[in-house]
């Protein structure tokens, strides 16, 4: 399963790739830290799975789950966020994404998660991991 990062903080792509690095059946597919490369990369390497942040260097989160779901494009979008706003995991649900975790507790899920989606056991969408 590939999987693709778009995330502002260098300290957390770092903590992601290693998490990525342990988990059997999980290729790093590549990183950016904000809407435009995301989007860009995204078309062109179309991974199994995107983990998002809602805030970028540039652009946002919601814009590229929002490009994301106009493409025809079966991409699984776990959006991964100290944002966890009520309104904006309302945002990003209704934009489509499949999972919404918070970044400060959920991280250790996140491992949990990707592992399930890549041994296929866990394919049902979720509103939130809370």
């Amino acid at each position: 399963m590939r999987v693709f990062v778009v995330e502002d903080s260098a300290v957390i792509r770092v903590r992601l790739r290693e998490m990525l690095g342990n988990i059997p059946g999980i290729e790093l597919a590549g990183e950016v830290d904000n809407e435009a490369d995301a989007m860009q990369i995204i078309r062109t390497l179309q991974p199994d799975v995107v983990i998002l942040d809602f805030t970028l260097t540039s652009g946002s989160g919601l814009g590229v789950l929002r490009r994301i779901r106009m493409q025809p494009l079966p991409i699984r979008v776990i959006v991964l966020t100290n944002d966890v706003y009520p309104q904006y995991r309302k945002k990003c649900m209704d934009a489509g994404a499949d999972y919404f975790l918070d970044k400060s507790r959920d991280i250790a899920e996140l491992g949990n998660l990707l592992l399930r989606l890549a041994d296929g056991t866990w394919l049902r969408r979720v509103q939130d991991a809370a």
